[in-house]
């Protein structure tokens, strides 16, 4: 029987592509800022873009693995 390979073969070509999808790397719009992961070296920047336009809505997501 060849359909147990097949099958396999089918299901690590799909966790693959699955892993590309969502661990590669990830691109904004254009006209928008790059992405960014927020940390303690880059928070004082991160402080400035956020308090730059007072006048526009600001919208912070964080995230948690668990």
């Amino acid at each position: 029987m060849k359909k147990k390979p097949l099958i396999l073969a089918i299901v690590v070509v799909l966790l693959a592509l699955a892993a590309i999808y969502l661990w590669g790397p990830s691109k904004s719009p254009p006209g928008q800022t790059p992405l960014t992961t927020l940390s303690t070296s880059n928070f004082t920047e991160f402080s400035a873009a956020f308090d730059s336009q007072a006048d526009l809505p600001r919208l912070v997501v964080l995230v948690s693995p668990t």
